[in-house]
């Protein structure tokens, strides 16, 4: 059970992320899923049906546990290379779904666990499955967040002596992202393949919001509501001036890895 998430609340959230939608009828879309934590507060809520909802995560056990609890919600593996979870898996995997087949995207906790160059991939990804008038929301750890995320190291574990405090990551004023690996805190892309314990990757968002604009994603970053710490992306489709097209020209130029601005 070690990779089954315990069951947190996760419906209000996202309704608050997404500006509170009609979820009655919508396709719901929950990257990370794990064992469908925000499938089982819109059951309980009587928000939407499971057959509405569909979790997209890289680990079959948490998969098969929330199959096993609701049969008739879709839990689909998704393959995908992940330093700290998955590192058999597959690099720059797209995602088994059409084009437009999502009204609401949401991802709790993953674009703080993988590489910069995969949460761009992904975000181009979820541009192409989600409806025309469809809303993406995710999480994301910026500076004062990271907080929590060295304090919370210690503790899980304690057993060894992690030298980075938050101060220490203060005193780096990044200007763009960093990766928390392992007891190190690195400035640069990850090229190991290697298995990590852990990868907390920590966004300035004033320079992500640069990228973005950059690219004519038209975008939010809300606070998290009480008892969340991770910022919120939220990027309506309608809004965004870009196409999925260019965006994925834009990817193949990995200058943008280096120097954006």
């Amino acid at each position: 059970m070690g990779n089954i998430f315990p069951r947190q609340p996760r419906f209000d959230f996202f309704d608050m992320m997404h500006d509170k939608p009609d979820w009655s009828d919508a396709s719901i879309l929950d990257i990370g899923g794990n064992r469908g934590n925000l499938l089982e507060d819109g059951l309980e809520l009587k928000r939407f049906t499971a057959e509405q909802y569909t979790s997209l995560d890289v680990d079959q056990e948490a998969l098969n546990f929330g199959k096993q609890q609701h049969s008739t919600a879709n839990w689909v593996h998704h393959d995908a290379f992940n330093n700290v979870y998955n590192i058999q898996g597959q690099e720059e995997l797209v995602y088994p779904f059409d084009d437009n087949t999502f009204d609401l995207i949401c991802s709790y906790s993953v674009y703080s666990h993988t590489t910069f160059k995969q949460f761009v991939f992904d975000l181009i990804e979820m541009f192409r499955i989600c409806k025309p008038n469809g809303s993406i929301a995710l999480t994301l750890v910026d500076t004062p967040a990271s907080q929590f995320f060295t304090q919370k190291r210690v503790i899980d574990l304690d057993r060894l002596r992690i030298p980075i405090t938050f101060e220490k990551i203060s005193k780096f004023n990044i200007v763009d992202y960093m990766y928390f690996v392992d007891h190190d805190l690195l400035v640069d892309e990850i090229y190991s393949k290697s298995k990590m314990d852990f990868l907390v990757t920590i966004y300035n968002l004033k320079w992500l919001g640069m990228f973005l604009n950059k690219l004519n994603i038209t975008h939010k970053f809300k606070f998290p509501p009480q008892h969340h710490v991770q910022r919120t992306l939220v990027i309506k489709k309608a809004q965004a001036e870009t196409t999925v097209e260019e965006l994925k020209n834009f990817y193949k130029n990995e200058e943008f890895l280096v120097d954006i601005l």
